[in-house]
């Protein structure tokens, strides 16, 4: 049952993305939404494999670490799309550059096992023991997920009301 449900997911994400960009490839904020929906979906085909194709004998630590680099690039795709839409604006590059660059350590520590001491089924049970670096981790996910909420309710409070008439490349052309 569980398979089902994670296949239904996965292709109603696919099917969104695959609608969101089709609808205006140009577009930034179509770009980054669907970029968000493909990690959406490499999250659930993550799920899809360690929760019903799972062995006893292989390492849950590949699980682990694409978790937690799946979770974090979400967010930054989330932060992306918050600074381009709905203007299609740029990505302001020096504000990314400070706010993503974190990620250098912590992807790495992800990938190499830093963030676990021990991880594994037990007894058909899930058991992860994580090391404080996981921890720190966590918050700054959180950190970039707020940061991209702010800015997107921000945004929804100049823009309530109001509905942007022309992209900035319709402005050009007239």
């Amino acid at each position: 049952m569980l398979v089902l449900l994670h296949l239904f997911a996965l292709f109603l994400l696919v099917l969104l993305g695959f609608y969101v960009f089709v609808a205006n490839p140009r577009n930034r904020a179509h770009q980054t939404f669907a970029a968000f929906l493909a990690f959406l979906a490499l999250w659930t085909v993550k799920d899809l494999i360690f929760w019903n194709f799972q062995n006893e004998n292989i390492s849950s630590g590949w699980w682990a670490a694409s978790s937690f680099v799946i979770a974090l690039l979400m967010q930054c795709a989330l932060v992306i799309f918050a600074w381009s839409f709905p203007e299609n604006s740029r990505t302001p590059r020096k504000r990314a550059a400070i706010i993503f660059s974190p990620g250098l350590i912590l992807i790495p520590a992800a990938l190499f096992g830093f963030l676990w001491h021990n991880i594994g089924l037990v007894d058909g049970r899930f058991v992860i023991n994580l090391a404080p670096l996981a921890y720190a981790f966590v918050v700054y996910v959180y950190f970039i997920f707020g940061y991209g909420a702010a800015v997107l309710f921000r945004k929804y409070s100049v823009y309530r009301g109001s509905l942007i008439r022309f992209t900035s490349q319709e402005k050009k052309r007239k």
